[in-house]
């Protein structure tokens, strides 16, 4: 299995203003930003993939996630490939 985690989120974009020339324009811009992490595992030769929606990512959300695959497993034996990325790497060495 192969694992990565990614950021997803919303941004404020500002769209192109017409005005007079010399004039500066004024737009409001908000610059809350909406993001969540969405962790998942994808076993390739089948294509069976699980994915979760987390808030953050930490060691703890990290954790969160291969309780519940180890639950979606059962009794099944995965060996899961790790994305070189510094977030999960960071976290197995955290975790071990």
């Amino acid at each position: 299995m192969c694992q990565d985690e990614t950021r997803l989120g919303l941004k404020t974009e500002t769209g192109k203003v017409i005005m007079a020339f010399g004039v500066k324009p004024y737009a409001l811009v908000l610059w809350k930003r909406d993001n969540f992490w969405l962790y998942g595992v994808v076993e390739p030769l089948s294509g069976w993939h699980f994915c979760q929606e987390y808030d953050r990512l930490n060691t703890q959300r990290f954790q969160e996630f291969i309780d519940a695959l180890s639950h979606q497993l059962g009794d099944d034996i995965a060996l899961i490939q790790l994305s070189p990325g510094g977030g999960s790497c960071d976290q197995c060495s955290a975790l071990a």
